[in-house]
């Protein structure tokens, strides 16, 4: 597997949440087509960190809130061309298919990452969009699939408590359903393990280091983790919790 930027386990812990409570706030002021599902899949790509949004199959457009090493907020807008039909979907409308097929990179072209100085905006200019893409009558805020985003936010803040002392890289490949495949997890040391959801409730973690193992399960009534909501400004992100720059690559 080539070597791309992870973050760490401690910064997912602290990210994806404020991510997911901006996004969450911004769409409840949003209107879009009736029955439209808004789903987000946590993803690490070209070095930006966060909530890909509704892969949009109609307007051939994708849009990824998140950010990149340096903690600011980003919207990451892509154009998609020559999707698989038979590909992974995302949205749908009155039970209808919208999102777009194949994540292979080279369908997608006109990649555009415009930066905020705060979450809020960021979260507010994305449902814009998604406005603009999504044209019709009648409209109402969407309905958002919070379940697996909250599960997996309960997850990262227990797994990031039991691993501290090691604080691994973990890595997001931005598939759906992915935590049933587990999210996996290393460290420069030679550290390795992974962080799976099993159903119908239980998260299991996996940890390997030189000295110790770990092997935990519980479910997920996992403590809640703290969200930054309110117009929270990029440096909310502490400096000790933005992307690591150092590079590092899975175990094999």
């Amino acid at each position: 597997m080539p070597q791309v930027l992870y973050p760490l386990l401690s910064q997912a812990a602290t990210i994806l949440p404020l991510v997911r409570g901006h996004i969450v706030e911004a769409a409840g002021n949003c209107s879009l087509p009736v029955g439209f599902s808004l789903d987000m899949v946590p993803i690490l790509e070209e070095k930006l960190f966060g909530y890909e949004l509704t892969p949009i199959g109609v307007a051939e457009t994708c849009l990824t809130l998140g950010c990149k090493p340096d903690g600011e907020p980003v919207l990451r807008k892509e154009s998609l061309a020559n999707s698989s039909p038979g590909g992974l979907r995302l949205a749908t409308l009155d039970g209808l298919t919208l999102a777009r097929g194949s994540r292979d990179l080279s369908s997608r072209c006109g990649r555009r990452d415009i930066r905020f100085a705060d979450w809020s905006s960021a979260a507010r200019f994305a449902c814009t969009e998604l406005e603009a893409l999504f044209p019709g009558t009648p409209r109402w805020p969407p309905r958002v699939n919070l379940g697996p985003n909250a599960s997996l936010d309960r997850a990262l803040f227990a797994a990031a408590a039991r691993l501290a002392r090691w604080n691994p890289f973990i890595h997001f490949c931005g598939l759906p359903n992915e935590e049933q495949l587990g999210y996996a997890l290393c460290d420069v040391d030679g550290g390795h393990g992974e962080l799976v959801f099993r159903r119908p409730d239980q998260w299991t973690l996996h940890w390997t280091s030189a000295r110790e193992v770990v092997r935990e399960s519980w479910t997920v009534v996992a403590p809640e983790p703290p969200l930054k909501k309110h117009g929270a400004a990029a440096r909310d992100v502490p400096e000790d919790l933005r992307i690591s720059a150092q590079i590092t690559s899975l175990p094999r």
